[in-house]
């Protein structure tokens, strides 16, 4: 079964190792190189204005995307775990929705409810769309700490004094720091690799970068596709390796 999944996780990975060859080819198609090797399609994203902005953005973006996301999934699971009120069940279904919804339906939706607000063309509109998609996941993370942590020492704070904020500064979020710090990262790759909301909702102003490779990708086929993806790659595959290492069982907790 090792050997499976060890497989499995390399025909998974192919792809992946062959958009990176594909950026080194000196060609001016999407082909692997051939004996020689070149940065040029490098150098070529790296001086152009509308990559670079379009990468500051995706950046921008996701930087609010996990704030918002965050911060609203671990409210909402305390709200959860730590109350008890009429239909939590149908609440919970309603925050996991989004996971399933098709994200067309999703993107027609907000760009009908973000066109007739002020936020049409802004990166907060974006954000707040990306979150949409980002707070399901952070929320399961979160919520699975919570589960983990002893409700008992939350109380016995409570007991000797403290307030709601500071058993949440000083009790519950050291505990769950380590979730906290992976659901930011995950919100954060899902931001930053968001195509179907960002076609909809992005404008000249606030296109991200997958916004940006999809149309070239379709109508240019040029390596500098690759190369755009390749640094993608670059923020996401970083940030996943650290969410697992972060949700990684801890001696005492398995």
């Amino acid at each position: 079964m090792k050997r499976l999944a060890y497989l499995l996780i390399a025909l998974l990975l192919l792809p992946l190792l062959l958009s990176i060859l594909v950026s080194f080819t000196p060609s001016r198609y999407l082909e692997l190189p051939r004996g020689e090797w070149t940065l040029d399609w490098y150098r070529r994203f790296f001086n152009d204005p509308v990559w670079i902005q379009a990468l500051v953005n995706s950046i921008f973006i996701a930087v609010l995307t996990a704030v918002f996301s965050v911060a609203t999934a671990l409210a909402t699971a305390i709200a959860m775990l730590r109350n008890h009120f009429k239909w939590k069940s149908l609440w919970e279904g309603a925050i996991l929705l989004p996971m399933v919804l098709p994200g067309v339906a999703l993107a027609a939706g907000m760009l009908a409810v973000v066109r007739i607000t002020p936020l049409w063309g802004t990166h907060l509109s974006l954000a707040l769309a990306h979150s949409v998609l980002a707070i399901p996941v952070a929320y399961l993370v979160l919520r699975a700490s919570l589960r983990q942590s002893d409700p008992n020492l939350e109380a016995a704070a409570r007991g000797l004094g403290a307030g709601p904020w500071q058993v949440l500064r000083f009790v519950t979020f050291p505990l769950i720091l380590p979730a906290v710090l992976a659901a930011t990262l995950f919100a954060l790759v899902i931001s930053l690799n968001e195509v179907t909301i960002s076609l909809f909702l992005a404008t000249r102003s606030t296109e991200t970068l997958p916004r940006v490779i999809w149309p070239n990708l379709r109508f240019a086929i040029s390596p500098l596709v690759a190369a755009a993806s390749v640094m993608l790659l670059c923020l996401t595959l970083p940030a996943l390796i650290a969410a697992g290492w972060w949700l990684r069982p801890r001696r005492g907790t398995e």
